[in-house]
């Protein structure tokens, strides 16, 4: 039975409007995606953008490239001062993946260094496990490619939520395949997706991300604590629970994955105390997070590991890399925010772009989906 999916993402905490009807200019066709955008060179940006974030991506996490898709997958574009986010859709069928679209929306920047690389990241590991994954699994994946900006948001989110009721204990965050009703629960689970996709897949040494895809399929096959024993030599979920949290507590460093996959002990105080003198900790406003290192959008073609930041005589909440779209159960105006990349049937997808963009017609929503 073919089941359709939606990916809603939102990097940079405002609403994505997925009803509207993206800027329209100047078409270019790669390979694999025909790109719609307000110029013709920034659609032919987008569009090698994507060629070389789908070749680095496949190459990094599966070893080899895809081959070509038999059907591009169309990419329309709106670019201006407004929240940054990318929806894409695709079908599965009989073990079979595609009908692939996707929208992108921000400024040019965060579409080039964050929105594309998120968004391509999905189309990755839908082709390779032809199924949904676990919500945490799927996005905290994908946040590996988006700019360190965006990471250092997740990062910020997760040492407020850390201590507190709000944190998502790990046996709720694993077995979690929709989102939560509440925003802030939102927040978390993508933070905590984050922090333990980066976790496990520095534990997994130099082979760290074919581990991961593999523990989550024995995972799928065999349940957590059988895939925990043969992937990571941890005995189940609460050591896990309790090796994630240490590294947390400690700020996230870079682990010496090897030795710790070889041995499954802690680093020696030694190596963690080399480890945090690795760790940058910094106050910065939202407007700083957005000028990382002077860096460009032709710069972030190699992902970077993001760091809980110490926030220096400031109680100020960062926004995080999501914010809210409009997903109603009951069909009617009122609705709840749904977070990135949420998987959403045919119609619920219809309904949730309408609630978006009401100005928008029918037949525009059926054109953009």
């Amino acid at each position: 039975m073919e089941a359709q999916w939606m990916r809603l993402a939102l990097l940079a905490g405002a609403v994505l409007s997925l009803g509207a009807a993206p800027s329209v200019g100047a078409d270019y066709r790669s390979p694999n995606f025909v790109v719609t955008a307000p110029t013709a060179d920034f659609a032919k940006q987008v569009a090698m953008t994507a060629e070389q974030w789908r070749v680095k991506l496949a190459v990094d996490w599966l070893g080899k490239e895809l081959p070509r898709w038999a059907s591009p997958c169309p990419i329309r574009v709106k670019v201006g001062q407004i929240g940054a986010g990318g929806a894409t859709s695709f079908s599965f069928d009989r073990g079979e993946v595609f009908g692939w679209r996707m929208n992108v929306q921000g400024t040019a920047e965060r579409i080039l260094d964050s929105v594309i690389p998120h968004e391509v990241s999905h189309t990755i590991f839908a082709t390779h496990f032809r199924r949904p994954l676990p919500r945490w699994a799927d996005e905290g994946a994908a946040t590996l490619a988006e700019h360190e900006s965006e990471q250092r948001r997740q990062d910020m989110t997760l040492k407020q939520v850390w201590s507190t009721s709000r944190r998502i204990p790990l046996s709720n965050l694993l077995s979690m395949t929709e989102y939560p009703s509440d925003m802030q629960d939102v927040m978390t689970l993508y933070a905590e997706g984050y922090s333990l996709a980066d976790f496990l897949v520095q534990l997994g040494g130099s082979a760290g991300k074919e581990r991961y895809l593999k523990f989550l399929a024995d995972a799928h096959r065999n349940g957590w604590d059988t895939a925990l024993r043969e992937n990571y030599r941890l005995p189940g979920i609460s050591a896990l629970e309790s090796k994630w949290g240490s590294w947390v507590v400690a700020g996230s460093p870079e682990m010496n994955t090897d030795t710790m996959v070889a041995s499954n002990t802690r680093p020696s105080s030694s190596r963690n105390a080399a480890a945090d003198s690795d760790v940058t900790i910094r106050s910065q406003s939202p407007d700083e997070e957005m000028e990382v290192r002077g860096r460009n959008s032709q710069e972030t073609m190699e992902p970077s590991r993001g760091r809980l930041l110490a926030a220096r005589g400031s109680s100020e909440v960062l926004p995080t890399p999501a914010a809210a779209t409009e997903r109603s159960r009951s069909r009617g105006r009122e609705s709840r925010p749904s977070p990135l990349d949420s998987f959403l049937s045919h119609t619920e997808i219809r309904t949730a772009a309408s609630y978006a963009s009401s100005a928008q017609s029918d037949e525009q929503m059926a054109r953009t989906r």
